[in-house]
């Protein structure tokens, strides 16, 4: 399994740059699903309408609205592990335990800035916040333990990073003279 330099590099591409490769922030649902294969289906994110939608590759979970764009990922860093997928099919699976000092490390020798965010109503967990592009978030939450019966560390564990995005408030209605797109009726 690859190690957690591998990954580390990853959630700075992904702070950078707004994406893990394809899977990028207003990526278009048709071209990851020719680019990784079809994603597994997470069913609809509220349940009067069908978008918008979760989908996913792997541990990768996203979300697109009914135009069919990425408008949300997440990574469920927690489970020490994960599953990524790959150009073609397949998968790639990572180990994510990423202490905060050398996340802030590697977002520092990448340039960038961030903003921290914390909770009072959530002690022991604090959130990086960062601006790939304009109306654009990487939100990197990390936690003082990963149990309640653990004690608090030293250097806080990178959680899960999420990605999404301001600008894409109006969606246009699907043209409904073109066929179903395969990817569920309107």
């Amino acid at each position: 399994m690859p190690g957690v330099t591998d990954f580390l590099a990853r959630i700075t591409e992904l702070a950078t740059n707004a994406g893990l490769g394809e899977l990028r922030y207003d990526a278009a649902l048709p071209e990851l699903a020719a680019h990784y294969g079809d994603p597994w289906d997470g069913g609809p994110v509220h349940r009067e309408t069908r978008w918008p939608h979760a989908f996913g590759w792997g541990d990768v979970q996203t979300v697109f609205c009914q135009c069919r764009q990425l408008r949300s990922l997440s990574l469920p860093v927690w489970h020490g592990e994960l599953e990524l997928p790959r150009p073609g099919g397949g998968s790639l699976i990572l180990d994510t335990r990423v202490h905060e000092s050398a996340l802030t490390a590697a977002l520092s020798a990448a340039g960038l800035t961030w903003q921290t965010v914390t909770y009072e109503n959530v002690p022991g967990q604090r959130t990086l916040e960062v601006s790939p592009a304009e109306e654009v978030r990487v939100a990197l939450v990390l936690v003082d333990r990963i149990g309640y019966d653990e004690p608090p560390l030293e250097d806080w564990l990178l959680y899960k990073a999420v990605l999404w995005g301001y600008d894409h408030v109006d969606c246009p209605e699907p043209d409904g003279a073109l066929p179903d797109d395969g990817w569920g009726a309107v």
